[in-house]
């Protein structure tokens, strides 16, 4: 989701996240050669200030590929931390900040993250894919982020060592395949139009890899043509709107044991007050190009669904805004797969207010199915 539709008029007040030869935000000054552009020098103070370590009590200690950094993470209400100066020196990232959109850009190709620092606070997109909470934290001068956002989206794992206060971090084991964006741009008086969607490359079973893109491009067409025709229909309208928008985004969730999930986003605004948002998960067998049902990924446990039901109404009792009215998942429910954990969500105004967003929930796989089994032992 683009930034513009959360920070709204906050955007224009961003503070300058970077400046001279250095990077507030990564916590020490850069090389010459370093990837990361500025454009004023720092003040000896705030560099002390970047670089003060973390309160030992809530330090962790990163390694990578069995390397321990000279970096440390942080232990935030039982959730590990990651400087983003990690993501540079140890595994080895590229870095760039854009000065015009105060924006540091992580990585490339469809994990590529965005990190914004404002007035108000931090906001962050994998591949143009606005991500929420919990957001990136700004800890004295130090940009850190959950270190699930580079479990989910960077391709990484992690062992936590609870007694060292230690977090080994390693390269995820993922299937052998490369993911690349489509998709289409045009800005005019009328609407600004950018879409952008996954095709799939490389795969072993071409059939299955032409079915999955043509699926996914279906969806897209769908979404291509209700925009042409709101498009027609406000040329005819004889009193002047504000421009249209269109967009849509997608975020890779899970690439492993020949599984792929993704979660594509879609929105429009139609000159009002706030735009529309649809969201869709996508879970495909890399095998033969199936779309995969939570039947076939948890169906070895036979009250899985009674089980999942059961957890989904108790959370939703909690959620904030919930209308009520939930008697159980339909037959072709919205979820996606992240590493270890199934997230189930709900669409706008399905059972909350517009405010409340899309309700979302996680449950981990180990909670639906035998114990000692995978969802994925039908698709490796």
């Amino acid at each position: 989701m683009h930034h513009k539709r959360h920070l709204g008029a906050a955007f224009l007040a961003i503070g300058l996240l970077c400046g001279g030869t250095w990077a507030p935000g990564l916590g020490y000054a850069a090389s010459a050669s370093s990837s990361v552009n500025a454009a004023a020098s720092a003040s000896p103070s705030l560099t002390a200030i970047v670089n003060k370590p973390a309160a030992a009590k809530n330090s962790v200690t990163l390694q990578y590929e069995g390397k321990t950094s000279s970096l440390r993470g942080m232990l935030v209400e039982g959730r590990s931390w990651i400087p983003v100066a990690f993501l540079r020196d140890d595994l080895k990232l590229p870095i760039n900040y854009n000065p015009v959109s105060k924006t540091y850009t992580v990585g490339e190709g469809y994990r590529q993250l965005n990190i914004i620092q404002y007035e108000g606070g931090i906001t962050s997109y994998v591949n143009s894919y606005y991500i929420g909470e919990p957001a990136a934290k700004n800890i004295n001068g130090r940009i850190y982020i959950p270190f699930q956002w580079v479990k989910n989206y960077l391709g990484y794992q992690g062992k936590w060592d609870a007694s060292a206060k230690l977090l080994k971090i390693e390269k995820a084991q993922e299937n052998k395949v490369t993911i690349v964006t489509s998709g289409y741009d045009k800005d005019s008086e009328q609407a600004s139009i950018h879409l952008k969607y996954p095709q799939l490359k490389g795969n072993e079973n071409k059939e299955a890899e032409t079915a999955i893109n043509n699926r996914i491009k279906e969806d897209v067409n769908v979404f291509r043509e209700n925009m042409e025709k709101q498009l027609k229909e406000r040329e005819s309208q004889e009193v002047e709107s504000n421009p249209y928008a269109f967009e849509s985004s997608y975020i890779v969730t899970y690439n492993q044991n020949g599984v792929l999930s993704l979660l594509t986003e879609q929105y429009e605004n139609l000159g009002g007050a706030h735009g529309m948002v649809m969201r869709k998960g996508y879970t495909f067998s890399l095998k033969d190009g199936k779309l995969l049902s939570l039947d076939d990924l948890f169906g070895a446990n036979k009250n899985y669904s009674k089980q999942l039901n059961s957890k989904l109404s108790a959370k939703l009792d909690y959620f904030p805004g919930y209308f009520g009215g939930f008697k159980g998942l339909s037959d072709q429910p919205d979820f996606y797969l992240e590493p270890d954990d199934l997230k189930v969500f709900f669409q706008l105004y399905e059972y909350t207010p517009y405010a409340a967003g899309f309700p979302e929930f996680s449950i981990a796989f180990n909670e639906l199915i035998p114990k000692g089994s995978s969802p994925f032992d039908r698709f490796k």
